[in-house]
């Protein structure tokens, strides 16, 4: 992936009228420029390196200022610290139960979102779809 560009990140969390601080910034982008969707400590890890003071707290209040805001999409795997990944659109998951790997899977569902039976009176909001299995490294 393209390393995010500062202007434009800054403009995205402007748009959504959030303050912009470095540390901030340098999250937003480390979750733009992953591959893989990190947990807060490991997001923690990587801003370290250019932010040697921040505190894992720091990470975790901005990791949820960006979840409120709609920026930010946390998963939470059955058995694994919650991970953090960019909003992209409507998409489900599959998690790894052996090496804890974590991917995007798209499905129908997902894009047109999920309807109940009338008379239950709940309203859907959002649902999200975690499948578990044994990716292709962890079979063989």
């Amino acid at each position: 992936m393209e390393e995010a560009d500062d202007h434009e990140c800054v403009a995205l969390l402007r748009e959504k009228g959030l303050h912009v601080t470095h540390q901030r910034l340098a999250i937003f982008k480390a979750l733009l420029n992953s591959t893989t969707h990190p947990t807060a400590e490991e997001i923690h890890q990587q801003i370290k390196k250019s932010f040697p003071m921040i505190s894992l707290g720091t990470v975790y209040k901005n990791l949820e200022k960006l979840h409120e805001n709609g920026l930010v999409l946390r998963v939470r795997p059955f058995r694994d610290a919650a991970r953090y990944e960019i909003f992209a659109g409507p998409h489900h998951h599959m998690v790894c139960v052996k090496c804890q790997a974590m991917l995007d899977i798209s499905d129908p569902v997902a894009e047109r979102g999920l309807s109940l039976p009338e008379g239950h009176g709940f309203q859907v909001l959002g649902h999200d779809v975690l499948v578990q299995g044994c990716c292709p490294g962890c079979i063989g």
